[in-house]
């Protein structure tokens, strides 16, 4: 049995002797790479990793990523197996299957921009991964080409240019150390922001102020007063049934009356039935009143039932009224429910008021008003709700007011869910509104989006804020302030602010910042402190690691033109530190060279040799180096290259690595 497992970067061939076999003298493991082959011999005797209770005994082999690379580097070389016994012959080979597969889809996430989109990556579950990959385009399946290929590296969070208000397919994977050329990946659509705020069209539209209820007299006293006659004691009820033009009629009457000097009540009920061939009706009129003086009371109800062959109708409307002079209270309930051949509609509308005259303020006035309203038709359904509150003393005295809107709507092309609150309050023309607003609204031509909304209008100077998801899933938070502030609990200072268009911060702890210029008063880092003189350019660039071949040359670090200073002319120290991994093959020296280009061309500043000698021809060595140099004008590139060769006393060209390479600019003005 016999298998193979990628571990890093590194090929592990593992498997077991056969006891019926007898002991092997010895095992060859052939590796056929990319361009040559390698051939591993495990011994028998002293190899095993283990011994089974059968007597069964465990081997293991590795292909390394430096031989696999000197090989040709392939994520699936030919592995063959074969065993060699006591007298020297070898056995068939078998082969092996090997094939490192690439690594699972990230997880991803992002964060959208208007001009930027920065992802964050997770690591996936694989033992070799190097990292990831990115492209963008505007088409999908997305093209693959130098200008859609947005990222390639190892950081988990990727930040990426990209135009505003732009649809973008974003295909992502990771990829481990033998490259690109075998990937799962995985594609997303998103829509950048557009440079234009969502909110603040709407933050700063402006915001009307709602007015106090406006309250008349009830009619229920004209009705009830048309009841009333000359007769001070009377009561009379009627039956009655007749014909009218083909229409069957039947009615009822009562009427109760009572009359003593000035005060009097009446009580008269109707009540009738009519029919024809094309309409029934079924309907009753209350009215009841007392009065004394000034004093009077009314009340009215009229309930009717009609149907046809066009509509069904029913409908109570109920007003109780009482006043005293011009002092009044009342309370209106009208309520109907239509079906017709457009569509079927319930409505409520209930409001009620007290009035009272004052000979200082005038009229002293509060109400209420609630209208609940659901309508269906083949098109489509609407449910809303409408509340009303205000009080005011006076015609332009001091007032305030409430209403509270709520509306679901629904058709064949989407649905909207909307409230809006609204408070008022003020004198004369100094008012000052609150307004809160939310929405959530889904169409099949512009998709899903919501909305809150939180205003002030105080005597035409808007402010507030908001939250609001586009369809394309992009989310904005708004403040229109003149100062806007975080504060802890309790707490009195505030730590972050922002007013008169400047952020202010008491203390920060920032893991990452990107900033275009700044006037720092005094900076402490660790222990060194810096006054005075500003620094004013401090770049670092790293690259990944080079193979340099024997008796050949790498350039390991090459950078663009870098700022010095304040980039007219400055004196500029760079570092470049580096790691010689001359672990493949023993006795390696080389020789690293730095060069810079301030504008006038390349030049060579500095020139070190490292390597070990021995005695003995077979050491092996990893070692730090460092080359420095500074230059004088306003930008710099650098460049710096590793030649290997016999540099020092026995020493031997050899292959090896540059690794963990880091260069230092540090600019000062002059």
């Amino acid at each position: 049995m016999a298998t193979v497992e990628f571990t890093g970067h590194d090929l592990t061939v593992r498997f077991e002797e056969n006891p019926q076999n007898g002991r092997e003298f010895r095992y060859r493991v052939r590796y056929e790479c990319a361009t040559a082959t390698v051939v591993h011999f495990v011994d028998a005797e002293n190899a095993a990793q283990y011994t089974k209770p059968d007597g069964m005994r465990g081997y293991k082999d590795v292909l390394t990523f430096e031989e696999n690379l000197k090989a040709g580097l392939t994520r699936s070389p030919k592995v063959f197996l074969s065993t060699q016994d006591g007298a020297g012959n070898w056995s068939a080979e078998l082969e092996i299957d090997a094939l490192n597969p690439a690594p699972d889809v990230p997880p991803m996430t992002w964060f959208n921009g208007y001009d930027m989109v920065r992802f964050n990556f997770l690591k996936p579950d694989d033992t070799d991964w190097a990292g990831f990959c990115v492209w963008a385009d505007t088409q999908s399946p997305v093209r693959k080409d130098q200008i859609t290929s947005k990222y390639i590296g190892p950081n988990n969070e990727v930040s990426l240019s990209l135009l505003p208000d732009t649809d973008y397919f974003i295909t992502y994977a990771a990829y481990d150390a033998f490259g690109t050329d075998l990937l799962n990946e995985a594609t997303v659509q998103l829509h950048t922001l557009s440079e234009e705020s969502i909110l603040l069209p709407v933050l700063t539209e402006p915001l009307e102020h709602i007015a106090a209820l406006q309250v008349k007299s009830s009619t229920a006293f004209l009705k009830v007063a048309s009841a009333y006659s000359n007769n001070n004691h009377r009561a009379i009820e009627e039956l009655k049934t007749s014909i009218e033009d083909g229409t069957l009629v039947s009615s009822k009457v009562l009427i109760l009356e009572t009359r003593v000097d000035d005060a009097e009540s009446i009580l008269q009920l109707e009540q009738e039935t009519r029919a024809n061939a094309d309409e029934a009706i079924s309907q009753q009129v209350l009215l009841m009143g007392a009065r004394v003086d000034d004093a009077e009371t009314a009340i009215s109800q009229e309930l009717i039932a009609r149907a046809n062959a066009d509509e069904a109708l029913t409908e109570m409307n109920t007003q109780l009224a009482s006043r005293i002079g011009d002092n009044e209270a009342q309370f209106n309930d009208k309520i109907q429910n239509l079906v017709d051949a457009d569509g079927a509609l319930s409505q409520r509308i209930t409001d009620q008021s007290a009035v009272w005259n004052s000979d200082i303020d005038g009229k002293i006035t509060a109400a209420s008003q609630s209208i609940t309203t659901a309508y269906a038709d083949a098109d489509g359904a609407l449910s809303e709700r409408i509340d009303s509150l205000s009080a005011q003393m006076g015609d332009d005295g001091w007032m305030a007011a409430i209403e509270e809107v709520s509306r679901t709507i629904a058709d064949g092309d989407g649905a909207l869910g909307e409230r809006i609150d609204q408070i008022t309050a003020g004198y004369d023309d100094q008012l000052v509104s609150i307004q809160q607003s939310m929405s959530a609204q889904g169409s099949t031509v512009d998709g899903l989006s919501a909305q809150y909304t939180l205003r002030i209008n105080n005597n035409g100077r808007v402010s507030g804020f908001g939250l609001a998801s586009d369809p394309n899933g992009n989310s904005e938070m708004a403040f229109l302030a003149d100062r806007f502030l975080i504060a802890h609990a309790g707490g009195a200072e505030y730590p972050f602010e922002v007013v008169a268009g400047q952020v202010r911060i008491k203390e920060a702890v920032i893991e990452r910042a990107n900033i275009k210029g700044a006037q720092i008063d005094d900076l402490s880092v660790n222990t060194l402190k810096i006054a005075g003189g500003a620094i004013t350019a401090n770049q670092v660039a790293t690259a990944a690691d080079a193979y340099v071949l024997a008796n050949g040359s790498a350039d390991f670090i090459t950078t663009g033109f870098m700022t010095i200073g304040d980039g007219v002319f400055g004196t500029g120290t760079i570092d470049v530190s580096f790691t010689i991994d001359a672990t493949l093959e023993y006795d390696a020296s080389c020789q690293v060279l730095l060069y810079t280009d301030i504008g006038s061309g390349w030049m060579l500043n500095k020139q070190i040799t490292l390597g070990i000698s021995t005695d003995n021809g077979n050491t092996y060595s990893r070692y730090f180096g460092q080359v420095s140099t500074v230059v004088d004008g306003p930008q710099v590139r650098v460049l710096a290259r590793c030649v290997s060769g016999a540099f020092t006393p026995r020493s031997v060209a050899r292959n090896f690595y540059v690794r963990d390479i880091v260069m230092t600019l540090n600019g000062a003005k002059r």
